[in-house]
């Protein structure tokens, strides 16, 4: 099974580099021959002498050629012969850096000391709040090398002759700053201060506006974490929500689904807050992210072929960090919402030691009560309710013991909790829900995130850098519910699901030189899935049918890594890897290959990026497809076994980005996926309306599932403008997503569109930001979701009995699509002072065309017809946010 897709891998990678060679043969040109004839010229028209014939990429302070001449006769291939003869005499030497690249020095005084090379190293810092930043890039303008800041806001570029260089740092969010450090001393500290709003900085993007600053992983995504409150949102400036602007994310849509990246499901996500990963990331039936966008210092997207310290998904990976706080000085902010209010503190204990604390609650609950009394014309009386509200805190503690260790301490806790009582036969005239009642129900439910996360960070030498992380992540369901359709029969019901995960990591990183970093890895962790459910069904007053159930399972996962990042030349970065990984559920063994490289043509105008790798996930999402006893809200995570087989992906990307002009910067990407062994419904057309259901059982559970084969294929494009206060962004994708699998249906082994398989999207922002005020319109678009429609109708009865009963016939699954979604929404803006604080408020206009959107449709058979209803989306919405800093 693997080493098909290992050859396809192998292949892949074989036409790359071919297509490579014949597109850019400056790379692979044969070596001439070198012909100098030099007689008292200035050394510096002798080096663009040999940089023409040779090639060679020449790095030199002016101060050390000028008024210095040379003479030099030399004919043959060997083109660091030919620099030699020209140095010979100067008091200079060359020492190689890379292929095809030198730096001119001082020549030394000894043989022993000439061969001496030294490191450039230091720490990123934000200079408001004294927190060191990861993700940040620095960039020796005259060598064309760089690297980026660790999490621990480190960098070192390695084995550098030693001297003085010019280096360009900048990050997100941040002003660049363009300064001189001097290899071989001690770690510097860079200060960066946050950019103006007034700048051309953008809320995500794909890499960044400049070469040097561009991403050299595929499909990476970043965050502006302080400036999303520039794009509309439903509630607060949220993240998610943020990164669906991108072209390819959007939401499923679905109660318990979750961001689809590129057509796939939501369950190939991989959430990970301060290297602990998050099931559930979501509140308000997966309106709200769990992520507390201002307790966040950095957050990263990565899409497609992902580098191979990350694994266990199929699609994407979500890394986040959250803030270590303050360590200048104490700061507060507050703010709230139409759904919720929230506040955070930061502030330092120590000189060494600072701390971050948030908190966020509904009040929906507050604002439209918990129950309800209800008295009908008869004067019977009853107690509605409709309670609902969600919560989460974070907290994070950091102290550093030295330069070289630093420990920090993280959770987080989450929870949302429903409580309804309703009639039975609701409609959406929402008057008639507040009556007395003999038929209803009732459902009391609660779901819930902890994190706990330990992170030890030491700087083993001057370029080894190991971080530790030991974490524990819980993720909790209870569902309670009573159901009484008739005065007769009812169905009480108590389920719960219950996922533990905790283990140990250790990364190392190894700065070789400029053109090698190594990076490996390990990591050991334990899984246990538990799940209860004790029901009773009563079907008349005397009979009756209680059933207690228990399911658990439990697995252990190692795995390891080791990557390269090598730049072999100014132009090429290659990052080869392999991730091999063991899980004890069946005991799968699967070693997996990523590749991903970067050519720059020109560094002020085009970047080409491309990638191959393989994933494996041991893990599968499922949910109960017949009950209303269980997997209302809910849904379990069921590991892999010597039944149930991971699932495997290849996923190929291509990207060009373009900076055509300094306010411009274009992406074009492109992506290929396949995908075997993933879980689909048998039955897609079944309801879940059952009384009992088959039970929590796994056997029973995967009865409803069939193993199938996904592919998708797409292009993106993206453009980003910023020219001063006024911005403008455009998403544009294309793409389709296909499945293959035996089914109840005729579809047969037919490739069909997936349940979130989308066409065309097209998404625009246009913003404008002054000193006090800002605006925002942003629209989509997009192609409605497949749907099964019927072609025809049919009743089966009995001769004898009256009425037969009716059927739809569907031979096609998702045959037919949804009308076109539009949206778009205004947002306008308002920052001012008072009271000694700094406000900021927010309007959103929600849906601002009060377009009728249909979000899905479903069909019932009826003896006269069909009857179809459609769900639609929110009519036109005003949404106000508040925020108090001080």
């Amino acid at each position: 099974m693997v080493l098909p897709i290992v050859r396809r891998v192998v292949a892949y990678i074989t036409a790359l580099g071919l297509l490579c060679g014949l597109l850019f043969p400056r790379v692979a040109q044969a070596q001439s021959s070198v012909q100098l004839d030099l007689k008292g010229v200035p050394l510096e028209e002798a080096l663009n002498t040999v940089r023409a014939q040779t090639g060679l990429d020449l790095v030199y302070a002016e101060r050390l050629v000028s008024n210095r001449t040379v003479s030099c006769t030399y004919t043959g291939p060997d083109r660091t012969a030919a620099l030699r003869c020209v140095l010979q005499g100067t008091g200079l030497e060359a020492q190689r850096v890379r292929r095809r690249q030198y730096v001119l020095v001082k020549a030394p005084s000894t043989k022993k000391r000439s061969r001496r090379r030294v490191a450039l190293s230091g720490y990123v810092i934000d200079a408001e709040t004294g927190e060191r930043l990861p993700g940040a890039h620095v960039y020796l303008t005259a060598l064309q090398a760089g690297t980026t800041t660790n999490r621990d806001g480190y960098f070192v570029l390695s084995a550098l002759p030693p001297g003085t260089y010019d280096v360009r740092v900048s990050y997100l969010g941040f002003s660049t700053v363009d300064t001189t450090l001097t290899a071989g001393g001690s770690p510097t500290r860079i200060s960066l201060d946050p950019a103006a709003i007034e700048s051309e900085e953008v809320l995500v993007e794909a890499g960044s506006t400049t070469a040097e600053e561009t991403s050299q992983v595929p499909g990476m995504t970043s965050v502006d974490l302080a400036r999303l409150d520039r794009l509309p949102s439903f509630t607060e400036p949220d993240l998610f929500r943020a990164l669906q602007w991108t072209p390819g994310i959007r939401k499923t849509g679905a109660v318990n689904g979750g961001l689809s990246v590129r057509g796939a499901d939501p369950d190939q996500n991989l959430y990970l807050l301060d290297g602990a990963p998050v099931y559930h990331p979501w509140h308000a039936f997966s309106l709200i992210s769990t992520f507390q966008t201002g307790t966040l210092k950095n957050t990263n997207l990565y899409r497609g072929a992902f580098p191979v310290e990350y694994g266990g998904r199929l699609s994407s990976v979500l890394d986040a960090q959250m803030k270590d706080g303050n360590r200048e000085r104490p700061s507060a902010v507050a703010g709230f919402g139409v759904l919720s209010g929230r506040f955070r503190i930061e502030a330092p204990l120590s000189s060494n030691t600072s701390f971050m604390f948030s908190g966020r609650r509904s009040y929906i609950d507050k604002l439209i009560g918990r129950t309800h009394p209800v008295t009908d014309q008869s004067g019977r009386r009853d107690t509605l309710r409709t309670g609902y509200y969600f919560y989460d805190t974070s907290a994070k503690v950091g102290h550093r013991f030295n330069e070289k260790h630093r420990l920090t301490l993280s959770y987080y806790h989450g929870r949302d909790d429903l409580d309804l009582r309703l009639p039975f036969d609701l409609s959406l005239d929402f008057d008639s829900w507040l009556r007395p009642t003999n038929l209803f129900f009732e459902v009391k439910q609660n779901w819930e995130n902890r994190v706990f996360s330990a992170q030890h960070q030491h700087l083993w030498s001057e370029d080894v850098f190991v971080r530790s992380t030991a974490y524990y992540s819980g993720y909790q369901a209870l569902e309670s519910s009573f159901v009484q359709p008739t005065t007769t029969a009812s169905l009480a019901s108590e389920y719960s699901v219950r996922l533990h995960d905790a283990g140990v990591k250790v990364d190392v990183n190894y700065h070789h030189s400029v053109s090698h970093e190594v990076s490996t890895g390990f990591k050991l962790s334990t899984l246990q899935f538990e799940s209860t459910l004790d029901s009773e069904v009563f079907r008349s007053t005397s009979l009756a049918r209680r059933r207690q159930q228990e399911s658990d399972l439990g697995a252990i996962q190692v795995s390891g890594y080791v990557q390269d990042v090598w730049s072999p030349t100014p132009e090429w970065t290659v990052q080869p890897g392999v991730r091999v990984s063991y899980f004890s559920g069946g005991d799968h063994f699967r070693v997996v290959p990523r590749l991903s490289a970067r050519y720059t043509v020109d560094p002020t105008w085009l970047v080409l990026r491309g990638s191959a790798g393989m994933h494996v996930q041991y893990l599968h999402r499922l949910r109960d497809r017949h009950s209303v006893a269980y997997d209302l809200v809910s849904s379990r995570w069921v590991p892999s076994s010597s039944r149930v087989r991971p699932s495997t992906g290849l996923q190929l990307g291509f990207e060009a980005r373009t900076h055509p002009r300094p306010d411009l910067t274009v992406e074009l990407d492109s992506y290929i996926r396949k995908t075997r062994d993933v879980l689909v419904p048998s039955d897609v057309f079944q309801e879940k309306d059952d009384i009992e259901g088959p039970g929590i059982n796994v056997g029973a559970l995967l009865g409803q599932y069939t193993r199938g084969k996904e592919r998708a294929a797409g292009i993106e494009l993206s453009a980003v403008y910023g020219d001063g206060p006024w911005t403008a962004r455009l998403g544009l994708g294309s793409g389709r997503t296909m499945v293959r699998a035996p089914g109840r249906v005729q579809s047969g082994l037919r490739w069909r569109p997936s349940d979130l398989d989308v066409p065309f999207t097209l998404r625009g922002a246009f913003g404008w930001t002054g000193s006090s005020w800002s605006a925002t319109l942003a629209t989509e678009w997009r192609s409605g979701y497949p749907i099964s429609a019927p072609v025809a109708r049919y009743q089966v009865g009995d001769p004898v009995e009256s009425d037969p009963v009716t059927y739809l016939y569907r031979p096609r699954i998702n045959n037919n699509r949804l009308a076109p979604y539009f949206r778009a929404d205004l947002t306008l803006g308002y920052s001012f002072e008072f009271l000694s604080a700094d406000w900021t408020t927010t309007l959103t206009l929600f849906n601002v065309t009060n377009r009728d959107n249909e979000l899905s449709r479903s069909y019932e058979p009826t003896p006269a017809g069909v009857d179809v209803q459609s769900q639609r989306g929110l009519p036109i919405l005003p949404l106000l946010e508040m925020e108090m800093r001080i």
